[in-house]
């Protein structure tokens, strides 16, 4: 690392920078590329590598592997809610996280309460989701974004009220990288006497979230992002207070309170978060996910926030200095992990960053780049001097 770069770093994040650089050689990807894709993929680490191959050689030796892998399953259940500040009952594992709270909607008949309050940077997925209830009943409120790209927790006021049921919120844009204050539209959300949901896939693994500290009543993440595991692997936290409310009725023999007790003459709910897990779990993910997950709190989600949080500012400030228009806002109080770079043609960038070795994906037509612990001050430099060859396909101030 050169002298004019660590200049570059003030503290807190200057102490980390020997730490960033030795978490690094842990990712192969970086032998030849610059990753920024984390909001789409996190990079393979070595222990995410080996624990994939465990899983075949669990496979491969034991034929069937259940005796090994059902407890890894568990085990993950107690490391995501420790990660979140909740208990392992309040933990449930799913596919994804849409496949989550459609198990959960089942438990709502819309009747006494009709509405469901949705902010626009929600995920597609999810809004679709609540959408889907209005074959049962719901009707679906928006909050939409305001001239600055901003959603405030006053926006949600004038769409709270005693029919509401709950609110979903997404805690980070996938567009934009937008961080709402989760705390304060939480307080606003439960004053109208609705449950509150949060959707933090988008942002789980690359900064604190406590769910108790922020009186969250039912969250949803995954691991494939900034949690370094894989696909299949989605998490759903209910809070203990609410679960003898909630009986779904879509569930499987991971759903029941003796799955094990194969029983096809009765349905025996869990007596925990355990009632919203369905069939068979995803069992190569469980592996790659809780190697991820525990190789990432070993960190520590402190480190990992303050250094993301210094990326993001150095990344925003030689955007602005270069005259790139950032999609993402610019009041680090409102800014993620990720940051977006507003183009005139985002498919024909991220190809072109592609075949110069920087991954990155495209949504809204912005180039969208998001930053992690193994990311450096010189793949900044390096994005930079990249996005100026192809400076005709990005909007610019000028």
């Amino acid at each position: 690392m050169s002298s004019a770069i660590r200049e570059d770093i003030a503290n807190p994040a200057e102490a980390l920078l020997p730490e960033v650089l030795a978490f690094r050689k842990r990712f192969p990807i970086f032998k030849d590329k610059v990753h920024l894709a984390n909001n789409a993929m996190g990079a393979v680490c070595d222990v995410m590598e080996q624990a994939h191959r465990d899983y075949l050689d669990d496979r491969i030796n034991l034929g069937a592997s259940w005796e090994v892998a059902i407890p890894k399953h568990e085990e993950l259940r107690a490391s995501f809610a420790d990660f979140i500040g909740a208990k392992q009952n309040e933990i449930a594992i799913a596919y994804a996280a849409t496949q989550a709270l459609g198990t959960l909607t089942t438990c709502f008949d819309w009747k006494d309460k009709s509405s469901v309050v949705v902010d626009d940077f929600s995920f597609p997925s999810v809004a679709q989701l609540w959408h889907a209830q209005a074959q049962r009943g719901a009707k679906v409120r928006r909050v939409a974004e305001d001239e600055n790209g901003l959603i405030l927790p006053e926006y949600f006021d004038e769409h709270l009220d005693g029919d509401v049921k709950l609110a979903s919120v997404a805690q980070v844009c996938y567009k934009n990288g937008h961080l709402l204050d989760v705390a304060e539209v939480g307080k606003r959300v439960h004053d109208a006497g609705a449950l509150y949901v949060v959707d933090s896939y988008q942002g789980c693994g690359s900064r604190e979230i406590n769910v108790r500290d922020l009186d969250i009543d039912i969250m949803v993440a995954g691991t494939v992002k900034y949690m370094l595991g894989s696909p299949g692997v989605g998490f759903m936290y209910v809070k203990e207070e609410l679960l003898d409310q909630l009986h779904p009725s879509v569930t499987g023999w991971f759903g029941q309170a003796t799955p094990g007790a194969m029983y096809i003459d009765k349905h025996e709910e869990a007596p925990d978060a355990v009632k919203f897990q369905s069939g068979t779990p995803a069992l190569s993910p469980v592996y790659d996910s809780l190697a991820g997950l525990e190789l990432l709190k070993s960190i520590g989600i402190g480190k990992i926030e303050t250094w993301i949080n210094f990326m993001t500012a150095r990344v925003m400030e030689r955007l602005l200095e270069e005259g790139y228009v950032p999609a993402t806002p610019t009041d680090p109080k409102y800014r993620s992990a990720q940051v977006a770079i507003k183009a005139k043609d985002g498919d024909a960038a991220v190809r072109e960053l592609a075949s110069k070795g920087i991954t990155s994906t495209t949504r809204d037509n912005n180039v969208r780049t998001a930053w992690h612990f193994y990311n450096t001050p010189d793949d900044i430099e390096v994005l930079i001097t990249t996005l100026n060859d192809i400076r005709h396909l990005m909007l610019t101030a000028d």
